[in-house]
């Protein structure tokens, strides 16, 4: 069984990123729930995230925890937002390659 998760957080919904998709995975840390979590903030999420305060008030948070944070490159892209994903302190990659490489190394996955 893996110890180590990655946290997809894809959904347009403000509250999903506030109340879950951002939530787990700092309790996973804080707590010692898991040895190693990894954000990917992927598709309609990263738009919540370049936009909404309170949304990077808590990215900050996992940021503080050590927690790595990566958003799709080629989403931000076409939103025309990788810069301002960029100046939060968000690592903006192609993250289809990173996604497969993490599962095929056996770390589990949880889509928010």
């Amino acid at each position: 069984m893996s110890n180590k998760v990655f946290v997809m957080l894809s959904s347009e919904n403000r509250e999903v990123a506030l109340e879950v998709g951002l939530v787990y995975p700092l309790n996973a840390v804080k707590k010692h729930w898991m040895e190693e979590v990894k954000v990917i903030i992927f598709g309609p999420s990263e738009k919540i995230v370049a936009h909404d305060i309170e949304v990077q008030e808590r990215v900050k948070e996992l940021q503080a925890e050590g927690i790595e944070i990566m958003a799709c490159k080629w989403c931000s892209d076409r939103m025309g937002i990788s810069q301002i994903l960029e100046d939060i302190g968000i690592k903006v990659v192609y993250v289809g390659s990173i996604i497969s490489e993490l599962l095929k190394k056996g770390w589990s996955s949880l889509t928010f």
